[in-house]
């Protein structure tokens, strides 16, 4: 069976997809293992329940004072959260 090589610009195909498509894409990568979080915050309540560990909610509430008062953050600290950030 003959092979045939096209070569596609994905940056085109992207920006002519609409909204729907994109968001079948971002599910596509999520199931491939690609994103860490699915794009829809509804399947997240599907797959694990409505209601948050313990564990879960300290943490939002944790990651929502720091979003809040991120302008009192030194300069260490702001480099802190991005090492974390980028060894995950």
């Amino acid at each position: 069976m003959p092979y045939i090589n096209v070569k596609v610009d994905l940056d085109e195909v992207y920006d002519q997809m609409g909204a729907y498509d994109k968001h079948d894409m971002a599910e596509w990568l999520y199931e491939d293992g690609i994103l860490d979080t699915h794009p829809n915050a509804e399947i997240r309540k599907l797959v694990r329940g409505n209601e948050e560990s313990n564990g879960e909610k300290e943490l939002r509430d944790s990651l929502s004072k720091l979003w809040n008062s991120h302008y009192q953050l030194t300069n260490e600290e702001e480099l802190l959260i991005k090492q974390i950030v980028n060894r995950l």
